[in-house]
C-alpha cells in the first residue's frame, strides 16, 4: 500500500515539466508544502480528447462505479494492485481514462533488513520527479450538479532495492517515453494495455531516508507482513509474466 506521498514541486512548474495545459487555479491542487493522503486533492496528467497533456487537480481515491459520493471514507481505494487492474472496481479505468501521478517521493512502513521498524520515504537520488502510473474515474453526483475526478495508484510487486528496505509493495514507475501511450484517450484491452507497461515501466535508481521510528505494536505485523511478501515471491515464481515487472 501507499498511502502517503509528497508532490513539493508546484503546479505551474508541473505544467511546464509536463508541457501540459493548468487546468483551473493553482490554489485547487492542495498546498504542495503538506503530503498527499487519501482523500486529498493532487496534480495529475491526463490527455484530453484530442490528446494534449492537461495537468488536473484529482482526488487521491479512487470512486467506484455506482458510488454516492466521490470516496468512502470508510475504504478509500487508492491502491490499485497491477494483478487486478482488469477487474472490478479498475478494469474499465485500467482500459479508457489512464493518468500519470507526479510524486517527488513515497513513504512507507518497514518491516525487515535494515530499515525494520521505521517508516522510510522513497526518492531519486537527486530528487527528481517520479512519474507514477494511475487510473482515474469523473465522479458525478445524483443530480449531476457536481463532479470530480479521482484517481489511483498503480502498485506492483517491489523493486529489489524497496525489497530489500521492508516493503513488498510500491507505485508501477513509468519512464518519460510512456506518458504520451499510457494517457492516450483511447480504449484497449487490458492485455493491450499490460504489454504497455511492460514497454514504458521504468526501475528508477532509488535511495531513501529515515522519517520516524513505528509505534512499538508493529512487530505484532511483522509475521504478517513476511508471509504476505513470501506469498508474492511464490506468486510470482509460478506466473511470471505479465505481473514481475
Amino acid at each position: 500500500m501507499c498511502n502517503r506521498y509528497s508532490i513539493s514541486t508546484s503546479p505551474f512548474e508541473l505544467a511546464n515539466r509536463y508541457q501540459a495545459s493548468l487546468f483551473g487555479d493553482a490554489g485547487a491542487y492542495g498546498d504542495p508544502a503538506n503530503d498527499v493522503f487519501p482523500g486529498s486533492i493532487a496534480p495529475a496528467v491526463m490527455s484530453s480528447a484530442q490528446g494534449q497533456r492537461e495537468l488536473r487537480p484529482m482526488q487521491f481515491s479512487f470512486s467506484p462505479p455506482g458510488c454516492p459520493t466521490p470516496s468512502d471514507p470508510k475504504r478509500p481505494l487508492n491502491n490499485a494492485r497491477i494483478e487486478s487492474a482488469g477487474k472490478w472496481p479498475w478494469k474499465d479505468a485500467f482500459r479508457e481514462t489512464r493518468c500519470v501521478l507526479p510524486l517527488n517521493s513515497f513513504r512507507e512502513p518497514c518491516y525487515w533488513g535494515p530499515t525494520a521498524g521505521s517508516e522510510v520515504s522513497f526518492q531519486r537520488p537527486k530528487g527528481d520527479l517520479l512519474h507514477v502510473a494511475g487510473i482515474y474515474r469523473v465522479w458525478k453526483s445524483p443530480d449531476h450538479r457536481h463532479e470530480q475526478h479521482t484517481m489511483a495508484f498503480l502498485m506492483r510487486p517491489a523493486s529489489t532495492y524497496v525489497m530489500e528496505h521492508g516493503h513488498h509493495r510500491q507505485p508501477l514507475f513509468l519512464c518519460d517515453e510512456g506518458i504520451d501511450p499510457w494517457t492516450a484517450p483511447t480504449k484497449r484491452s487490458t492485455a493491450e494495455m499490460l504489454d504497455l507497461l511492460h514497454r514504458y515501466a521504468e526501475n528508477p535508481e532509488l535511495t531513501y531516508h529515515h522519517v520516524r521510528d513505528m509505534a512499538p505494536s508493529w512487530v505484532k505485523r511483522k509475521a504478517t507482513k513476511i508471509r504476505d511478501r513470501d506469498k508474492q515471491r511464490s506468486e510470482l515464481g509460478q506466473i511470471g509474466f505479465p505481473f514481475a515487472f
